[in-house]
């Protein structure tokens, strides 16, 4: 019934021996920097550049490259919406203690906002979204035939990718998540190394969806997120 904090992302990456000093990065709706939040787009010595951001598309899309630990970040925006990628080691992503109940990449999106094969949320959606300013936006004037083809123009496979375009169409009928779909499989086929994970299927079991592919992919209605496990 009040409109949502704006879409935002923290990235925090701690003190390394000798390779970068802590280094903070923040992102919100509209306000995608190219930098830290000291100012600085470098963490560490300078000429090795251990850790650095790189801006692709100014102010809509930048990736960070962290050597030392073997991860990269792409963050994008794309209309309201903020999406995130990472691609990092297993054994780093595991190495958490108990009490860190945030393990995204662990335990994956909450159980509350997991869309299960039927296309079903837990919780009622009244088709709404409620943007910055507050003013709900009309229902979705799409259906299930009228998302289903917007969102065939840009993904031709019917993965997890393109279900999750439909649902978000018909929950919110805001086209920008189409790019946000198709976006989230361009980063899966620039991060991950194995062509045959490229495409995630809705199992036809219980719910569960993909869970043999090694990595998690949480989808949700304002940020989309890939963490890889390799």
């Amino acid at each position: 019934s009040s409109a949502p904090p704006p879409p935002q992302i923290t990235i925090i990456f701690k003190s390394y021996q000798d390779c970068t000093d802590q280094k903070v990065y923040q992102a919100v709706t509209d306000d995608l920097p190219a930098a830290f939040v000291d100012g600085t787009t470098n963490g560490g010595d300078g000429n090795t550049k251990n850790l650095r951001i790189v801006e692709k598309v100014s102010g809509k899309y930048i990736e960070m490259h962290a050597k030392y630990i073997g991860t990269t970040v792409y963050i994008r925006q794309l209309g309201h919406y903020l999406t995130l990628a990472i691609r990092m080691p297993q054994e780093l992503v595991m190495a958490y203690k108990e009490s860190q109940d945030l393990q995204l990449c662990v335990n994956g999106c909450p159980s509350s906002e997991r869309i299960d094969d039927s296309g079903h949320l837990p919780l009622p959606v009244i088709g709404q979204l409620f943007p910055q300013d507050g003013a709900a936006h009309p229902r979705s004037v799409y259906t299930l035939d009228t998302a289903t083809t917007k969102c065939h123009e840009k993904m031709l496979v019917k993965d997890i990718y393109f279900y999750s375009c439909v649902f978000d169409l018909l929950t919110t009928g805001d086209a920008n998540f189409t790019a946000a779909a198709h976006s989230a499989l361009q980063d899966v086929e620039a991060l991950h190394p194995r062509k045959e994970h490229w495409h995630i299927f809705p199992s036809s079991g219980h719910g569960s969806v993909g869970k043999s592919s090694k990595f998690f992919v949480g989808l949700g209605l304002v940020c989309l997120i890939l963490v890889e496990f390799l």
